[in-house]
């Protein structure tokens, strides 16, 4: 069920730093019907996603000042979307967008939101008529909106009491050099992984240290994700030592792990997620083979090691043989 979204304030901007095109709006938008359901739907999956970077604003922080300093949220709105342009005008990878600017409730808390509805191509029909006759044609359209089911592409929200933000940012191309221009030219924050970039670093750093300890066992490498899936289910979050000693052996292994997670720079002990994020959570292991076999399976599945045998033939093929499927659907 959707959740209810209280707005106080909306504000839409339309900004193309491609061609320099800068409107900006004077007024509120009004909300209706479908327009207050199409804001729900962007917020609540805006917070769902994995793919999303949390943090603290801190009172230097250059947002902070702007919220603190314009006095009124329109304000706020406009001197944001100045920001945004600027900045879009140094990078031709930024879309351009219509800048929807928010002030809202949701669960008990003050909002502040900046979703970037990047614009789309499409095609409509049209109609024209010559010489008295109609004549139907596809056209392209320019400057269509994301649909309700797409996700937001870029923006950030900030929990106004708590100083949480979170950001959904792209990296591109600005001034010659690669970066996340949200979060380092809009906001300039630094912030650590997303949840879906350090739950990847650390099922893939375990995939490694059993592929050279273990010459790939499926089954082990099942039962370290089903571990640090059953973590993130319970804990919402990942206990790095309860990994190290209780999904590896020998002190080898284990040093090769925290290497492993080092190099990349991860550290799990900053991932918490929500009930909504749990869902997202990838809980299947696909084996695929040289003749282009891929077979998916459920990590509880390939943890039992009942369930599943893997036998190299002379000829050094192999066959897999899988137990305990249950009945067809």
């Amino acid at each position: 069920m959707t959740k209810v979204i209280q707005v106080k304030e909306i504000y839409l901007h339309i900004l193309d730093g491609i061609n320099e095109t800068k409107i900006l709006s004077e007024n509120e938008m009004g909300i209706e019907g479908d327009i207050q359901d199409y804001i729900e739907k962007h917020v609540t999956v805006f917070f769902e996603q994995l793919d999303i970077f949390r943090g603290k604003v801190d009172e230097a922080s250059l947002v902070k000042k702007m919220l603190e300093s314009s006095g009124d949220f329109k304000s706020f709105s406009l001197e944001i979307a100045d920001l945004f342009f600027e900045v879009m005008k140094r990078s031709e990878e930024i879309k351009p967008c219509d800048l929807m600017c928010l002030y809202f409730d949701y669960e008990g808390e003050e909002y502040v939101g900046i979703l970037k509805l990047n614009l789309r191509t499409s095609y409509i029909h049209f109609v024209e008529t010559q010489d008295q006759k109609i004549t139907n044609k596809i056209v392209r359209q320019q400057a269509t909106l994301p649909y309700k089911s797409q996700k937001v592409e870029e923006g950030f929200l900030i929990a106004l009491e708590r100083d949480e933000v979170y950001i959904k940012d792209k990296q591109v191309l600005l001034d010659g050099n690669k970066a996340r221009y949200i979060q380092e030219d809009i906001l300039k924050l630094s912030m650590s992984a997303t949840a879906k970039k350090t739950i990847d670093a650390v099922t893939k750093a375990a995939e490694k240290v059993v592929q050279k300890y273990h010459d790939q066992d499926y089954v082990k490498t099942a039962k370290i994700k089903e571990f640090i899936n059953g973590q993130l289910d319970e804990k919402n979050g990942i206990d790095l030592e309860s990994i190290v000693y209780q999904c590896f052996e020998t002190q080898p292994e284990r040093e090769a792990y925290r290497q492993e997670l080092d190099s990349k720079g991860i550290d799990p002990s900053h991932v918490e997620i929500n009930d909504s994020q749990k869902k997202k959570i990838k809980r299947t292991q696909k084996i695929k083979t040289a003749s282009g076999v891929e077979i998916t399976l459920p990590y509880e599945y390939v943890a039992r090691s009942e369930n599943m045998q893997i036998e190299n033939n002379p000829d050094g093929s192999i066959s897999i043989k899988l137990n305990n499927l249950g009945e067809l659907l």
